[in-house]
């Protein structure tokens, strides 16, 4: 029997099938091989007459993000906000540059469109709709937006990611129609405390799978051993013709983006942070020696 892990705690996953959802646990053989299933992988079970459930087998996985360990993602809806809290750039170009590597599409859904103004809406929106990525600016609490989210879900198994305090609660509640628990806004930091506790799967339809995640400001940015391959997860910068192949885009003659960036044509804040990560590499890898 095939399913899907939809929720884990401790040694104990829960899998959906499309008979029922059943409660099972892991062969021992996974820790032999040093293999732990994960929410989102697809296994085979195997039921026993006690009525007792067994994972006996993990199938492929398309892929695997480590913090939080989830597997098998289709999409990642980013969620930021400008304010309350202040929006974090690095933050989001690390959660961009790492999708890009693991060949996950994105949609940046942009909350609380109703605290800020509408030229700063515009500033953030012009700099990744440049890029292809798909923006969503939405308002919680007005006019939510459901069909076009919907839309955007269906087919395909999406998780929720970003700071807490930015909106994924509610925002899954809406789209779930169910109370999902919302954290209280800490009023010395205006960031939110973050209630959950577990990741779990919902079922949206047949085919369609929403992760709930728990809410993290920030991730390790260690799926890249090699500086040298930074520019190849921002897309402005990789395939460039540049004088040189191999060109990094920072100290090298004749560098096409360094020529964008002083037209305007490339984001500084952007071409900041790849600076900050390309160094945050080059450091870890030295320092491993």
């Amino acid at each position: 029997m095939i399913g899907k892990i939809i929720k884990s705690q401790k040694e104990l996953y829960y899998v959906n099938t499309e008979e029922n959802l059943l409660m099972a646990k892991a062969r021992g053989n996974f820790r032999v091989k040093d293999k732990k299933p994960l929410v989102g992988d697809n296994v085979e079970v195997e039921v026993l007459e006690d009525d007792k459930a067994y994972i006996t087998k993990l199938l492929p996985r398309r892929n695997e993000i480590k913090r939080p360990n989830i597997a098998n993602v289709d999409q990642l809806l980013v969620f930021i906000t400008i304010d309350h809290p202040p929006l974090n750039l690095y933050n989001l170009d690390k959660y961009l540059a790492m999708c890009e590597y693991l060949n996950i599409e994105v949609v940046i859904i942009l909350t609380k469109i109703d605290l800020v103004s509408q030229e700063k809406i515009e500033e953030i929106a012009e700099i990744y709709e440049n890029l292809s990525y798909k923006l969503i600016k939405i308002d919680n609490y007005k006019d939510f937006p459901k069909d076009e989210i919907l839309e955007v879900l269906k087919g395909k198994t999406s998780a929720v990611s970003g700071a807490s305090g930015v909106g994924k609660s509610t925002f899954l509640s809406n789209v779930l129609d169910r109370e999902i628990e919302i954290g209280e806004i800490s009023q010395k930091s205006r960031r939110g405390k973050n209630t959950t506790r577990h990741t779990e799967i919902f079922k949206i339809s047949k085919d369609t799978f929403i992760f709930d995640t728990p809410g993290f400001d920030s991730f390790e940015f260690d799926f890249l051993e090699d500086e040298n391959d930074l520019k190849n997860t921002f897309v402005e910068l990789r395939d460039r013709d540049c004088k040189f192949k191999d060109c990094n885009h920072i100290n090298e003659p004749s560098c096409r983006v360094k020529e964008d960036l002083e037209a305007g044509k490339i984001a500084q804040s952007r071409y900041k942070n790849y600076l900050q990560l390309f160094e945050e590499l080059k450091q870890r890898r030295l320092n491993k020696w």
